[in-house]
């Protein structure tokens, strides 16, 4: 039989047949892998609550012909508190959204498993600064899968780019007033959201549940840093949807 062990988090999982689920799991050995839990969605199963998103667990699993087979899971943390609360279980979606969409099957990526790890970590105990936190992790995430934006110099031309400044997602950074006018695209950023957008990146995100950001300087950066974000993925996720409501709500 071809077991292998690992310990994953669960990203997302949907309904097969009667009585099963795939469950989408980052994993710390094999990156994104797509397994069956059979017989899950019955009372009396052996996986309980133990394979539901957010949790992070140690795994068995059998390969399979197509897909591999779930055959042991224990909770390593449920991250219970952030599907206990609306805010947390918003922001949390958010993130694991994004980690499916740029996680590759059968790819290991310690950097993403570990940074999707934290975040959750961070969100579970705190209560103040989740949109901050989303912003941070979302530039780490880019910054990691190879998007880091330039921030100290303009990234067409090298030269120190002034005191206006424009971001262009085509070039991966700010951009000069010279050089923007090639990219009719760019748009205008403050230089202290571009000062504390480099602060998020350089911070440990456990530092950033610390922090006291102006409100109109967030304002800008979650626009900036989710438009940032779409670009490179060509799509919007369901969960910003969601949660740009949320936020629009409060």
């Amino acid at each position: 039989m071809s077991l292998y062990k690992t310990k994953g988090i669960v990203l997302r999982t949907h309904k097969l047949g009667e009585a099963d689920r795939i469950i989408t799991i980052l994993t710390n050995n094999y990156g994104k892998v797509s397994a069956v839990a059979k017989g899950i969605r019955k009372t009396k199963s052996k996986f309980g609550s133990r394979l539901e998103p957010f949790t992070h667990v140690d795994l068995v699993l059998y390969r399979g012909r197509s897909l591999d087979i779930v055959t042991q899971a224990e909770i390593i943390n449920s991250f219970s508190s952030i599907r206990d609360d609306l805010d947390r279980i918003t922001y949390g979606s958010a993130m694991l959204d994004l980690v499916n969409k740029v996680s590759v099957e059968n790819e290991r990526d310690i950097s993403l498993f570990n940074l999707l790890l934290k975040g959750l970590d961070v969100i579970s105990q705190s209560s103040r600064n989740l949109r901050l936190l989303l912003i941070a992790f979302d530039i780490k995430l880019m910054a990691i899968s190879g998007y880091m934006p330039k921030l100290d110099y303009c990234a067409v031309c090298k030269k120190r780019a002034g005191a206006k400044l424009k971001l262009s997602f085509e070039q991966g950074g700010i951009v000069c007033n010279k050089c923007s006018a090639l990219d009719r695209n760019s748009i205008f950023v403050t230089p202290a959201a571009i000062e504390t957008l480099s602060k998020l990146i350089r911070l440990p995100l456990s530092d950033v549940a610390e922090l006291d950001i102006m409100a109109r300087i967030e304002d800008e950066l979650y626009l900036l840093v989710q438009d940032y974000v779409s670009y490179y993925i060509q799509t919007t996720l369901k969960s910003r949807e969601c949660l740009s409501q949320l936020i629009h709500s409060h």
